[in-house]
């Protein structure tokens, strides 16, 4: 019975007996089951499981439905399965019939994933900026000097700019899910004993730079989790969503640290109420997160783990299925996934769409810090957040000592800029998707030209900002700078992120990571100079000076445009 349909379905009605032996006679010597990793060919649309190879052409990606574009020819090309009789497959054309979407994730399942790690993304940049307003109670309960309680913020930014590397080396490769446990516990461990232990300055550095370890994993870890989930058609807003949690850290940090101590001193309660949000941020991967690794779990259909033979135990009617037909939506499940850290399948199907990255070595990640694309841009956001930290640093400073604010009065300027970030953020990653949506040709660097724009904007912030903090000018006048400071710095940021995951889709966490690193780095350093830079020139010309070293990276830019494209179609890998 099964032979007859699939004759059938070959002759598309033709009842020509000899056309259907000479069709039998070509499949002779084809294997069983007649999907092979060698006649995979993806239809390369937004919808539809791309091909992921290191060389990444955005340009081919149409915002079309497969079926849509197959002719009536092109669909009846299924042949029988010999071992299988009620299946079937593409055989005579390098074609496969289940052509699984991006993500088999619901969209409810999507936006619960999205939730917890933009949640976990606030947890790094809220531990290290709640703590900035107890430096001079520290200070004095240490009984030490200021260069040494501040020398605890730099261990802090330091060790959260190189952390990124040790977790991303195996985030590509080992699972997310696994690296979320240990490092959260990392963290909470760290959280905890800082709020218990002795006073002791030696154990404060120690715990902070354990703290930082912990902590560090959220940015590349969580960028790599929208990845998984999210394809590049939509994947600037993905993008966007998620810089929601790690944007909020720095505004929201000094705010409740200062609601914290307002009342006396509660330093250890600053470290209490840190280790309360990483143990809620703990549980929450612990028991709701699923594993999304795409080389481990593929798009997360869970028929690659149930049926060993899938997707060769499909049917002929479940084979020419429409896509919300076809997949078996994954069940939100407890405690999904623990310790999962190889792939659900090990066929050569499955290989073959979720290809593996190879084990990572120190060599591969420093051969991929090397490379120039990613240098270029992860530079150029670095130096627009460090002209954004020197803006965050000082802002509390000079509120407190030019306008007398009090600590909860500074805390609640620090909302406008908050503000821009979520608009920057949020406006920039879906016009970056809408024009990616509207262009019939389209290529990873064009996301690179929203810098621009951005760039543009945080330069005007950033000069009035600096002019109006010089001239002592109305509180309004400087937070509206700020806003845009604030605006333009996290634009720029969400281009770069969206990029960087285009650029190799098996390595989206190191090359993030990679990112992280600078921009840490930057900030550490902008920290370091910034009041003997405003001390020398003043405030006007220091933010200007700034405001000009953002200006020297639309270069780089300019040069990714032109040579990008070239690089990439040179080279069998973008990274």
């Amino acid at each position: 019975m099964g032979v007859n349909r699939s004759n059938s379905i070959l002759s598309s009605g033709s009842h020509n007996s000899k056309t259907i032996q000479n069709i039998e006679k070509k499949m002779e010597g084809l294997p069983s089951p007649l999907i092979t990793a060698s006649n995979i060919s993806i239809n390369p649309n937004e919808n539809r499981l791309e091909k992921e190879s290191d060389m990444t052409d955005i340009s081919e990606i149409k915002d079309t439905d497969f079926d849509s574009d197959k002719s009536k020819e092109e669909q009846s090309s299924i042949v029988r399965n010999e071992k299988h009789p009620e299946t079937a497959f593409t055989a005579l054309e390098p074609e496969i019939a289940y052509n699984p979407p991006y993500s088999a994730f619901s969209n409810y399942q999507v936006v619960s994933i999205l939730l917890i790690i933009i949640y976990i993304g606030f947890l790094g940049p809220v531990t290290g900026n709640i703590y900035i307003p107890a430096l001079p109670i520290l200070q004095s309960e240490f009984n030490t000097s200021t260069t040494a309680i501040n020398g605890t913020v730099a261990a802090f930014m330091g060790v959260f700019a190189v952390g990124p590397f040790l977790w991303a080396v195996h985030a590509d490769f080992g699972g997310r899910k696994f690296l979320y446990i240990f490092s959260l516990m990392i963290a909470l461990i760290a959280n905890v004993l800082l709020a218990a232990v002795p006073k002791h300055l030696a154990a404060l550095y120690i715990l902070r730079v354990f703290q930082a370890i912990g902590t560090s994993a959220v940015i590349p870890l969580g960028v790599g989790t929208v990845s998984d989930l999210i394809s590049p058609m939509n994947r600037a807003k993905g993008v966007s969503y998620f810089m929601l949690g790690p944007n909020m850290g720095p505004i929201l940090g000094p705010i409740f640290g200062g609601l914290i101590l307002m009342n006396g001193n509660q330093w250890r309660w600053l470290f209490g109420f840190t280790s309360i949000t990483t143990g809620v941020g703990l549980i929450l991967i612990v028991t709701f997160l699923p594993e999304t690794l795409r080389c481990i779990v593929g798009n997360g259909d869970p028929r690659w783990k149930e049926d060993s033979e899938f997707p060769a135990s499909l049917s002929i009617e479940e084979s020419s299925q429409t896509k919300e037909e076809s997949v078996v939506k994954p069940h939100m499940q407890l405690f999904r996934d623990l310790g999962l850290q190889k792939p659900v399948n090990d066929t050569p199907v499955f290989a073959k769409l979720y290809p593996r990255p190879p084990k990572p070595t120190w060599r591969s990640y420093y051969l991929t810090f090397l490379e120039l694309r990613v240098i270029i841009c992860s530079i150029s956001t670095a130096i627009l957040f460090s002209s954004y930290y020197c803006f965050s640093v000082i802002l509390s400073h000079e509120l407190h000592s030019r306008f007398g604010f009090n600590n909860l009065q500074i805390g609640a300027c620090y909302v406008c800029p908050g503000i821009g970030l979520l608009c920057g953020s949020l406006s920039g990653g879906h016009l970056s998707d809408f024009f990616k949506a509207k262009s019939k040709k389209w290529i990873p660097e064009y996301r690179l030209w929203f810098q621009i724009w951005g760039l543009a904007i945080s330069m005007a912030g950033c000069c009035g900002f600096g002019w109006a903090i010089e001239k002592e000018l109305h509180i309004v006048v400087i937070l509206v700078f700020s806003f845009l400071l604030a605006f333009g710095m996290t634009w720029c940021s969400n281009a770069t992120m969206t990029f960087l995951t285009e650029l190799d889709r098996k390595k989206t966490a190191t090359l993030v990571s990679i990112s992280s690193f600078f921009r840490n780095a930057a900030a550490a350093v902008a920290s370091a100079i910034v009041f003997k830079l405003i001390e020398a020139m003043g405030a006007g010309w220091c933010f200007t000076g700034l405001a000009f070293c953002d200006c020297a990276t639309i270069a780089g830019i300019v040069y990714l445009m032109i040579k990008g494209k070239k690089r990439r179609q040179s080279s069998q890998s973008d990274v």
